[in-house]
């Protein structure tokens, strides 16, 4: 009977370490392309194919990585998601979800989320890394017991949060660019003439919420207007919210300002809805514009003016880190940069 072979045999084919093939297979970018394709080559040659089970006994990994959602049904999250289970597929690796419906709580709310249980259950299960992507560690003010959690999860495994860096706590963090998302489209909505502009939407205990309305208040200014006359109506990131939004602007009784800025596409198109259930036209009587686009807001009508902040190549990123730290390297820096999507709202 032919011998089957192992990733031993194979590096010892190729002339390498069993590290390199075990990158090699992973699809890991570190791998130089000489020493890539002498690898490939034996491994075609030998139509070697190892399953999960043979890796996990070699590497003693399991090639299982958790990912803690706090929305999977929030189109941000979803895309995210989506984009690190298909970046995973050609590195042999799955994933485990955790949905913790955390950002559906009220910013005023004395619930506690028990994400730290889940981390528990992700060190108990023995996997291989954790991309944590938004939760409590957004909020401003972050349960005790979250945060002992996080620690132990720090201690045992590879952690990348896709959110807030806290200081003194060492996990890999990947951020999105919140201030330039806010200046593109603001400088958009002030190009077309809009000197009154409301932002909408997001949540005052919600750390990204801040990062956005300084940023539109900072770009007001460099505009030589006054940011502490703009209203700001922070009441949640989904569409009931934008809708929210509007009745309390119109239940004030003052004249409507020239532009509305959500803090994303759902808020923008309950602020829509509640527009036009109350006779106002958009854009005829009122531009609205969002900060943040999400998959399939270019169907809305009007077509809504956006910022993209390509979170699929977010999605991406996360992985090529998270195999980075597998490899106990260091991971390198990257920046993405939001594009300006101009629709038919603003």
């Amino acid at each position: 009977m032919k011998k089957t072979l192992t990733i031993k045999d194979i590096a010892e084919l190729a002339n390498v370490s069993i590290a390199t093939v075990s990158r090699v297979l992973n699809n890991n970018s570190w791998v130089s392309d000489k020493t890539r394709d002498k690898v490939q080559k034996v491994i075609d040659e030998h139509h070697f194919s190892p399953n999960l089970m043979a890796r996990s006994m070699i590497s003693r990994k399991s090639m299982t990585l958790a990912v803690v959602v706090s929305d999977i049904t929030n189109p941000y999250f979803a895309t995210l998601v989506e984009q690190i289970e298909k970046a995973c597929q050609p590195a042999g690796y799955k994933i485990i979800l955790f949905d913790t419906q955390s950002a559906n709580k009220r910013s005023d709310s004395q619930q506690v989320i028990a994400e730290d249980q889940i981390f528990s259950t992700i060190i108990d299960s023995q996997l291989d890394g954790v991309i944590v992507l938004g939760g409590n560690i957004d909020y401003l003010k972050i349960p005790e017991s979250y945060l002992e959690g996080l620690q132990k999860l720090i201690a045992t495994l590879p952690v990348i949060v896709v959110g807030r860096k806290l200081a003194h706590y060492d996990y890999t963090c990947l951020q999105r660019d919140q201030v330039n998302c806010v200046k593109i489209i603001t400088r958009h909505l002030l190009s077309k003439g809009h000197r009154d502009i409301a932002f909408i939407g997001g949540s005052p205990g919600v750390y990204m919420t801040g990062q956005r309305v300084t940023a539109f208040h900072e770009t007001l200014k460099e505009a030589g207007l006054q940011p502490e006359k703009a209203p700001v109506i922070e009441t949640n990131f989904y569409p009931q919210h934008g809708y929210e939004a509007i009745k309390k602007l119109l239940g004030t009784g003052n004249p409507l300002p020239q532009a509305l800025l959500a803090i994303n596409d759902r808020v923008a198109m309950g602020a829509i809805r509640a527009l036009k259930d109350n006779g106002i036209d958009v854009p005829k009587d009122i531009a609205v514009a969002s900060c943040e686009f999400f998959p399939g807001s270019e169907y809305y009508v009007p077509r809504l003016t956006s910022v993209d902040h390509q979170n699929h190549v977010l999605g991406q990123q996360v992985i090529r880190q998270m195999m980075t730290l597998l490899q106990d390297m260091l991971p390198e820096a990257f920046d993405i940069s939001p594009l300006l999507i101009v629709g038919e709202s603003a």
